[in-house]
């Protein structure tokens, strides 16, 4: 059985082929219950965020699987293999688990050391473990692979630093004004970029959020989507007193706030600090404003600087996390290779215990107590544990180190030991054997 990863990221396919083939989250299940219903799939699960959508297998055959699993991505996505294919990528084996561990410790992602990403990844796995899609080996990928990021995370200052402006922007509030709790932001504008501040400012827990556009419907909608109160244009001029924070990133061509009508509001405010981030482009903050009293004004320069200098510094860490990542890959192989020598370590255990069993049967117990054979019992099972742990330590650690087949071939010839195919959920040897 091998693992293969198959998919395509924001690295390998433009948007429009990524949100083709993006899965929302109420139909994963079923693309889930189709894919494990492949012959070539024994089991699989499915990442699908907005930069990436990633299909996790274990297969006996490769190539099949990987034509299978893009039938089922193509009819559903109603895109012709032929458009998709150049945009697919696929690892196998340790590739595929360095893959899934460098994604979900922020390695792989548009910003690299997002924090995002780990839940998701997280959430995947669970959702193959619930729907019974996924087994043995792809719960202990997932579980592994946020281990993995847990350690990169706690070890390394990957996700350190704000990395987006709009990120950048509340982070500069917060060292100003300290905590966002109990003040009032201004939102001025009402586009992609207005959305992801006021995002920001809500998970820092702002009192009031307040959104403010020439378009009052717009503004409106954006209100609505991070839970904020819409006013129009001439009311949030009026009340820019109550605002402790403004960030503003309109269209306009002009500046929309000047020196004169900050600095009423700062009379109205009594000076008490005002913070202020122009983040449109060009500024809609007259540069003047940043001479008042009190008010703290930063523009895009500002921001990107700070990016700029914390993108230098996640790179740096990035090396540090690759380091931990090898350690991890390492660890999952060798557990992964063990498991070639499950059946036969079970099937020596059991062709051992059937000749205890036997012997036994013929030794002459019937004069013994309850208590005096349940006594000889145990020390004949104790005996032959002893007897076979070091034959079976040194079959794991041969496994470990990618020999372990020809070990499981030798001992299969000379104790004739039958196959087990199949794992029975009642037969305790395979939790013994993997522990």
């Amino acid at each position: 059985m091998s693992i293969v990863v198959i998919g395509l990221s924001h690295r390998t396919a433009s948007v429009e082929i990524r949100d083709g083939v993006a899965v929302l989250p109420k139909a994963q299940e079923g693309v889930l219950q189709d894919l494990i219903l492949l012959p070539s799939v024994s089991e699989c699960a499915l990442l699908s965020t907005c930069n990436r959508t990633e299909i996790y297998v274990v297969t006996p055959d490769i190539r099949l699987a990987s034509d299978h699993v893009l039938s089922v991505v193509c009819k559903r996505s109603q895109l012709e293999i032929n458009l998709l294919r150049p945009h697919v990528f696929m690892h196998q084996e340790s590739e595929a688990v360095r893959h899934l561990f460098e994604v979900a410790s922020g390695l792989d992602s548009m910003v690299m050391g997002e924090p995002q990403i780990a839940g998701q990844v997280k959430d995947a796995g669970a959702l193959a473990l619930e729907t019974a899609t996924s087994k043995t080996i792809l719960n202990r990928l997932f579980r592994s692979a946020t281990e993995a990021s847990k350690r990169a995370r706690t070890e390394t200052e990957i996700g350190i630093g704000a990395v987006s402006v709009s990120f950048a922007a509340v982070e500069l509030a917060k060292k100003i004004l300290g905590k966002l709790d109990g003040q009032t932001a201004f939102v001025l504008g009402a586009g992609e970029m207005s959305e992801l501040t006021a995002l920001h400012l809500k998970e820092n827990g702002v009192k009031a959020l307040v959104v403010a556009s020439r378009t009052l419907e717009r503004a409106q909608d954006l209100a609505d989507r991070v839970q904020g109160r819409a006013i129009a244009w001439e009311e949030a001029m009026s009340d820019l007193y109550r605002a402790d924070v403004i960030i503003s990133s309109t269209s306009a061509e002009n500046y929309v706030l000047k020196r004169e009508a900050v600095a009423l509001a700062m009379q109205r405010r009594k000076n008490r600090s005002m913070f202020l981030i122009d983040i449109a482009m060009p500024r809609d903050i007259d540069p003047e404003v940043g001479s008042l009293y009190n008010v703290f004004l930063y523009d895009l320069d500002d921001l990107e600087s700070v990016v700029g200098a914390n993108i230098a510094k996640r790179k740096h860490e990035a090396d540090k996390v690759r380091q931990i990542l090898d350690e991890e890959v390492r660890t999952f192989i060798a557990w992964l290779h063990s498991l070639d020598v499950v059946p036969v370590i079970v099937a020596l255990r059991q062709h051992f215990q059937s000749f205890m069993k036997s012997e036994l049967e013929h030794a002459k117990l019937a004069d013994l107590t309850e208590e005096q054979r349940a006594l000889v019992e145990n020390l004949v099972r104790r005996y032959m544990n002893k007897l076979l742990h070091k034959p079976v330590t040194r079959l794991k650690e041969a496994a470990e180190a990618e020999d372990g087949v020809a070990y499981v071939e030798a001992l299969n010839y000379l104790f004739d030991l039958s196959e087990v195919s199949e794992e029975d959920p009642s037969d305790t040897s395979f939790q013994e054997v993997r522990s």
